[in-house]
């Protein structure tokens, strides 16, 4: 994404805030799309790491993810951070919806439990409390009863479950295609247009 247009994004109109979170899991790249393409979308990210998050960063991709994000938007907190304004379900209360892209095992059973023990599931339980949409782009696998029935738990309470599954009638020729068709799903479930993959049409 241009540099210019998170810029611009930062000082211009946007047509919502969209919660970002990233946990430990492979994949972060998929946060990293996510809030990539939020921006092109005029949208603005609010982004919560975790410390799992940091390190799969740098082992996948050799990044200070941290940084990264700071380039593409103002707002990014730590799990620690417990009183940024996202701990509170006041200040979320216009907040278009949260997407946690990729959702580790460990955090879908902390929400799935109502265990808010830092700032990435603290925003989550929130979210459901107040009925907004949650997105929990699970990519562990093979899933065991026990994750789920954590995933069974979380639908119910209102998150919706979301696998890190890339279709293939989109034919894709390259990586970055099947990250687009999974953040284009997430956006999907945010209620979101966007044009970042080929619907499937006969």
């Amino acid at each position: 994404m241009d540099e210019g247009l998170a810029k611009e994004t930062r000082t211009s109109k946007n047509k919502g805030e969209v919660i970002v979170g990233v946990s430990g899991a492979s994949g972060v790249i998929y946060g990293i799309s996510m809030v990539k393409t939020l921006l092109s979308l005029r949208y603005k990210p609010i982004v919560i790491l975790t410390k799992g998050s940091l390190k799969v960063g740098k082992a996948e991709q050799g990044i200070d993810l941290v940084s990264t994000m700071k380039e593409l938007t103002d707002e990014v907190y730590m799990e620690n951070e417990l009183d940024a304004p996202t701990s509170s379900s006041s200040s979320i209360v216009k907040t278009l919806g949260m997407a946690i892209t990729p959702c580790s095992i460990r955090t879908l059973a902390q929400i799935s439990s109502g265990i808010s023990s830092n700032l990435l599931t603290r925003t989550a339980i929130n979210m459901l409390r107040l009925r907004k949409r949650l997105v929990l782009v699970v990519r562990e696998t093979p899933l065991g009863t026990i994750e789920l029935e954590n995933a069974l738990k979380a639908s119910r309470a209102g998150a919706i479950i979301l696998p890190a599954s890339p279709g293939f009638y989109i034919k894709p020729k390259t990586i970055e295609d099947l990250i687009n068709f999974v953040v284009g799903k997430t956006l999907d479930a945010l209620e979101i247009d966007h044009d970042v993959y080929k619907r499937w049409t006969k």
